[in-house]
């Protein structure tokens, strides 16, 4: 059923009452980031009754409905949604994920890419230069795809388990992800321009867009044929990311070894405060005070051990004693059960689903993991924070977050956000600031506002 009077949209209210139900949003523009684009239709499919219904907004085949009734659609059965992150733009709706029920159970998407029809694919290639195509493809080919994407998620919510897990990771990836997309980057256009095609920029407001669905759940970033999630220092293309505010700076805050002290957490081990590499450095070499090239030095053996294996010689360390004994016991757990759950939001990583495990390998996943969800909380920490605040979130990486500061926030946010960010002191956070992203100056040891203040603006 196209849904195209208000007795068809009442039907379709009941009947979402009753039904758990999969929404598949269609955009205007297949290329647009969701925060340029529209929604041209909706497929639904009600799961109880197996019946399926489009609700449209904006395409040509149709007579539309206003997009304001969106929010009329409620229900309290549960609601899954393909792309929530981007559907959230436009609905507050409550629903879940329509990926992540896929991801949960076997660490991937939902497999949708040979979905798409050969209308699709003529469509796309003929009209790539246009704007908002799929209005104009036929509703019926869009139908069509359409029915084949709900037999790939049928497939997955059969065996699918809610858990409480399940509920909390969804909401605090979807939800605070999407709000530091919506957020976007100010840009210097002509400079970005000159290191990046202008693919969808708008108002010089450059916008990204996380794949919260990786095999670990680290998160990768790209948008527009932008990699955000390893913009090069070297290429200066960071200069083309400034300040949307008339008295404004790029602010950094980047925690420090981050990986150690994540593990230590995790094996409930106590660092002691000051360098982590200055104390490993200590033990390494046998002295109290490092040289510099002994410094790095220890960096490489911390790192090298952590990630490629701890050698015997090493071993007697309490501290990588204590880590190697728990990748021993995680990977006789993985062996034996079938799966390990993560330390802090118990998310399950299937023996089945990961290939070509080894012990080490098993702990690097697990700790990519456990990192995203220990960042997971932080980054709602901090929008929870910023609502009352003009400064955003604008970038986030796996070891540090970058705002877009407005000054007149005032100095009192700056003490807010360094206390959010390093956690009662578990993970100390260094400080950059700078009127874009590449003049970035350490400002970890003169956090002090009017030292801020008279370094951006004299």
């Amino acid at each position: 059923m196209i849904v195209e009077k208000e007795k068809d949209f009442e039907i379709l209210q009941r009947l979402l009452k009753t039904n758990d139900s999969l929404w598949i949003p269609m955009y205007s523009d297949p290329y647009c980031h969701f925060m340029n684009n529209s929604i041209s239709f909706i497929y639904i499919y009600c799961i109880n009754n197996e019946n399926h219904y489009i609700v449209p907004f904006r395409h040509k085949d149709c007579f539309n409905i206003d997009i304001e009734r969106l929010n009329d659609l409620t229900s309290e059965k549960d609601i899954y949604v393909l792309a929530k992150k981007r559907f959230s733009r436009f609905s507050s709706i409550k629903c879940y994920d329509a990926d992540m029920v896929s991801w949960w159970q076997n660490h991937k998407m939902l497999p949708l890419d040979e979905t798409n029809t050969s209308a699709h694919d003529s469509w796309n290639r003929w009209w790539h230069n246009e704007t908002n195509t799929h209005d104009w493809l036929p509703i019926t080919k869009h139908i069509e795809r359409c029915d084949d994407m709900k037999t790939k998620f049928m497939e997955f919510y059969s065996t699918f388990d809610k858990t409480n897990a399940f509920e909390e990771y969804e909401q605090l990836v979807t939800d605070n992800f999407a709000c530091v997309e919506r957020n976007g980057l100010q840009v210097d256009y002509n400079k970005f321009v000159s290191h990046f095609k202008a693919n969808g920029i708008d108002k010089n407001r450059a916008f990204t867009e996380y794949n919260i669905w990786t095999t670990t759940g680290r998160p990768s970033n790209k948008f527009g044929g932008v990699n955000y999630a390893a913009l090069p220092k070297e290429s200066g293309c960071r200069e083309s990311f400034v300040s949307r505010w008339n008295k404004g700076m790029l602010l950094e805050m980047d925690f420090d070894a981050y990986h150690p002290r994540l593990i230590a957490d995790i094996i409930k081990y106590d660092l002691p405060d000051g360098s982590v590499h200055e104390y490993f450095g200590g033990q390494y070499f046998g002295k109290k005070e490092l040289s510099e090239e002994e410094y790095d030095q220890s960096k490489k053996i911390t790192f090298r051990l952590l990630y490629g294996g701890i050698d015997d010689d090493f071993a007697t360390i309490p501290f990588f004693k204590k880590t190697r004994s728990f990748i021993r016991s995680l990977w006789s757990n993985f062996k034996e059960n079938g799966f390990v759950v993560t330390p802090l939001m118990k998310r399950p990583l299937y023996k089945n689903c990961l290939h070509d495990m080894n012990p080490n390998k098993l702990f690097n996943y697990l700790l990519q993991a456990s990192e995203t969800e220990y960042n997971l909380h932080v980054l709602n920490n901090v929008n929870d924070l910023l609502s009352e605040y003009n400064t955003n979130i604008i970038l986030y990486t796996y070891d540090s977050l970058l705002f877009d500061y407005d000054m007149s926030d005032g100095k009192e946010l700056l003490s807010k956000l360094k206390d959010v960010m390093n956690q009662a002191g578990r993970f100390p956070v260094k400080i950059k600031a700078g009127v874009n992203y590449h003049a970035m100056t350490d400002m970890t040891s003169r956090i002090a506002w009017y030292l801020l203040k008279r370094f951006i603006y004299g």
